[in-house]
């Protein structure tokens, strides 16, 4: 049985979370009033939550680019 199991830092997820929230905040208020403070609690929020998707991608699985150089192929 192999167990792949994700392991994210505590500190990325809290600032996904208080991102989500801030972004969620900008979002509604945007919605009601609308405004340039909306915006930048927007941009804030998903700013606090790119670490996060970085993370991840860093996670994925590289390419085998020592096979690729390799072979003389594009």
């Amino acid at each position: 049985m192999v167990k792949n199991v994700l392991k994210l830092p505590a500190w990325l997820l809290a600032l996904d979370v208080l991102g989500a929230i801030i972004a969620a905040v900008g979002i509604f208020e945007f919605i009601d009033s609308g405004g340039t403070g909306s915006v930048v609690f927007i941009v804030v929020g998903f700013l606090l939550m790119l670490p996060l998707i970085l993370h991840i991608l860093k996670l994925l699985p590289a390419e085998n680019r020592a096979s690729e150089k390799s072979d003389g192929e594009h």
